[in-house]
């Protein structure tokens, strides 16, 4: 593994401490409701005064491009639908002492409002079973495509996702990220992708179609990407072609969590699990699967601890959840990990008891365990854990979607 040297930011926190809360940060419109243009409006003054109430910890940092939101108007089958949510969010912080800018790409909204907050779980989490090529599959109007080769595949939802994010322009200057970067690339300075759950699937593969071969990244002195409680996004051949242009790189005096390039991921968080393993995949393997020796209307196994319930009620709202998913197929390829770095969290999770108590669980060590494991302040907004999400015409899904409304954190 490469090694090199920490950037100092002006703060108490680390470099990685401080990307990661930065990241966070792209969530603090998750509330919001309206028309993109007004989230955006709301949004960036959030983000100012939370980079200015945290600039002991994290130095100076400035907003120099967004905040920008993405809102859908049509589902994933091209009907159109309304939503009233930022269904993504991205923005980039400068900090001059250390000549670092910092793309922070938003995760899930966990916004409760079901009938308006639909576009990130159905469309772009879940979207896996289709995969298309990559970096062809991804065509911004808004942009111009840096490579012509198809060197591996990811979801359909990843593709797009970064479509999504390479379409956006400045509210202010009409920049796309990809002319904003192109402005201020320099052999001085730093570029770090980053975001947590989806914002860390995203933010690999948004990075990767920019720079897709070493001597587009070498136009900037050091480019880097710390993507957290990530869902894996793409084949074999994707993560062979990312790991080369973004070799994983240890951080000299920063032993717990130093590391560039790598999923940074929680052993009992369930949305790293997916999709490199499914359910019901022989041998069972505890530290992997979330599910496992089902046995119906009794009880199952879980990443916490076994669940029954009266009737097996608990165990079967759990299977109900998940199951799906997990049996969910990609085409034509099964999904890889990135290059990866797993810690466990203690104290280790409870064992659950009830279904309610296992959706809890789910978004402790979702989102907690990561500001815990950081050393890091909560930021207080929300992600919804999207893999939870009852299956379509299960016998539970009515008391399941009831459940499943309270597992965001």
């Amino acid at each position: 593994m490469k090694v090199t040297n920490p950037i100092y930011a002006g703060g108490s926190y680390d470099i990685i401490q401080t990307v990661f809360k930065l990241s966070r940060f792209s969530s603090l419109g998750e509330s919001l409701e309206g028309s993109a243009s007004d989230i955006q409006q709301q949004l960036g003054p959030a983000i100012d005064d939370a980079l200015t109430k945290h600039s002991d910890q994290l130095g100076v940092w400035t907003r120099v491009w967004g905040p920008c939101v993405f809102q859908a108007d049509k589902d994933c089958s091209g009907k159109s639908r309304v939503s009233k949510v930022a269904d993504q969010v991205m923005y980039v912080a400068y900090n001059a002492s250390a000549n670092c800018y910092v793309v922070a790409v938003a995760g899930t909204n966990g916004n409760k409002d079901v009938d308006h907050n639909w576009y990130g779980t159905d469309c772009l989490d879940n979207n896996v079973t289709v995969t298309v090529g990559f970096p062809l599959g991804i065509n911004p109007a808004n942009g111009e495509n840096p490579d012509t080769r198809t060197v591996g595949y990811i979801s359909q939802g990843a593709a797009w996702g970064t479509t999504n994010l390479l379409n956006l322009q400045d509210p202010k200057t009409q920049k796309t990220i990809q002319s904003f970067l192109k402005d201020n690339e320099s052999s001085q300075a730093t570029l770090i992708f980053a975001g947590h759950s989806l914002g860390g699937s995203l933010s690999p593969t948004l990075a990767l179609w920019l720079y897709p071969d070493i001597f587009a990244a070498s136009r900037w002195g050091a480019l880097y990407v710390l993507p957290t409680a990530a869902p894996s996004t793409g084949d074999q051949g994707f993560v062979n072609v990312f790991s080369a242009i973004f070799p994983p790189t240890g951080i000299r005096g920063i032993t717990k969590y130093g590391f560039w390039n790598q999923v940074i991921w929680n052993q009992y968080d369930v949305v790293p699990h997916g999709w490199t393993n499914l359910m019901n995949i022989q041998p069972f393997n505890v530290p992997n699967d979330v599910v496992w020796d089902y046995v119906k209307d009794q009880s199952c196994q879980t990443l916490y601890g076994p669940l029954g319930g009266l009737f097996g009620l608990d165990a079967n709202l759990v299977y109900g959840a998940i199951n799906a998913k997990y049996e969910l197929l990609p085409n034509p390829n099964p999904y890889v990990r990135l290059p990866s770095q797993m810690f466990t969290p203690s104290p280790l999770p409870a064992k659950p008891s009830t279904f309610l108590d296992f959706l809890n669980t789910v978004g402790q060590q979702h989102i907690d365990a990561y500001d815990s494991f950081f050393g890091v302040s909560s930021t207080g907004t929300k992600l919804k854990v999207s893999l939870m999400t009852p299956a379509p015409g299960d016998d539970a899904t009515t008391q399941a979607q009831a459940a499943a409304s309270r597992s965001t954190v």
